[in-house]
């Protein structure tokens, strides 16, 4: 027992940090300008969400679960798993929640929150950090801009994303949609402590913001 107290986060990674923000880098470099397009979805959800229209529902969800698919193929399965074996396991979880959130359409159907309650207007907010907010990270944790996450190709910002359209939206059964992102901002999490990167307050803040949210009763 003593010497499993000898380790730290940092003995428990398989790569190191300048391998896995290369490997973030050169994958934005090969999608570039897809980066724009997935904003602009990310921005067609927000819109969704803020309108109270049962097709705009619809489209957010599918959406969402079309960001979630193109993460898990294109980064986690086909990039990050070449450095991390675990990835292949979080691969079948984010297809696993593109799933729910193609079944989520019609939950959504059948009913709504009321337009001005806090817990919507908190979720919308949760939505624009993640779709503008998360690609300024580098900046302020002293990281390349080319390791910037945007909304639909690098999971972090499409969990934050999706959890604030889920509160914001769901009326129904959002406890089956929760744990996935909720369990992949804690392990982004910690992986980015293990790293030493700035950027590891921000799924914990997600992760903060969204159980605050859901307390939320008006």
């Amino acid at each position: 027992m003593s010497e499993w107290a000898t380790y730290r986060l940092a003995d428990f990674l398989m790569f190191s940090p300048r391998v896995y923000f290369r490997l973030v880098e050169r994958y934005n470099q090969g999608l570039w300008p897809l980066q724009l397009v997935f904003v602009a979805g990310a921005l067609a959800i927000l819109f969704a969400t803020a309108t109270d229209g049962r097709r705009a529902r619809a489209a957010a969800m599918a959406t969402l679960a079309l960001a979630w698919l193109f993460c898990a193929w294109q980064f986690l399965w086909l990039r990050y798993s070449t450095i991390n074996w675990a990835m292949s396991y979080a691969t079948a979880a984010f297809m696993l929640q593109a799933g729910l959130l193609l079944l989520a359409i019609r939950w959504t159907q059948r009913g709504a929150l009321p337009a001005n309650s806090l817990r919507r207007r908190g979720g919308i907010g949760l939505m624009v950090f993640g779709s503008l907010g998360y690609p300024f990270g580098p900046l302020l944790a002293g990281r390349a801009p080319a390791s910037a996450e945007s909304f639909g190709a690098m999971p972090d910002p499409t969990v934050a994303v999706t959890l604030g359209a889920l509160v914001a939206l769901m009326p129904r059964k959002l406890w089956l949609l929760l744990p996935i992102p909720v369990l992949w901002c804690a392990f982004s999490a910690l992986t980015l402590l293990a790293l030493e990167d700035a950027g590891a307050w921000a799924p914990f803040a997600v992760i903060f913001v969204t159980f605050a949210l859901l307390l939320v009763r008006r």
